[in-house]
C-alpha cells in the first residue's frame, strides 16, 4: 500500500496533451519538442526522450548547449 501522500498526487497528475511540447526557455527562444516513449517491460521502466520537433528548434538547442564565453569581471 503506497500510502494517502502517494494517492493524493496521483490523483493531481494531469495527462499531457499530445503532440509538439512548447517550452519557453529562461534564456528567451520557444522550443517545439516531440516527445518520444522507450518502453522497457523487462525492468517496468520507461525513458522519455525530448527531440526537437523543427529545424529552428534543433538550432536553438545547439546555441543553448554551447559553452558561454568566461567574462573578465573587476574585483577590489
Amino acid at each position: 500500500m503506497a500510502g494517502p501522500e502517494f494517492t493524493r498526487r496521483l490523483g493531481n497528475h494531469r495527462v499531457p496533451r499530445r503532440g509538439p511540447l512548447r517550452l519557453q526557455h529562461p534564456a528567451g527562444p520557444e522550443l517545439h519538442l516531440l516527445r518520444e516513449t522507450l518502453d522497457f517491460t523487462a525492468d517496468a521502466q520507461q525513458l522519455l526522450v525530448l527531440l526537437p520537433a523543427d529545424e529552428d528548434t534543433a538550432a536553438r538547442l545547439d546555441q543553448l548547449t554551447q559553452p558561454t564565453p568566461a567574462r573578465l569581471r573587476a574585483i577590489s
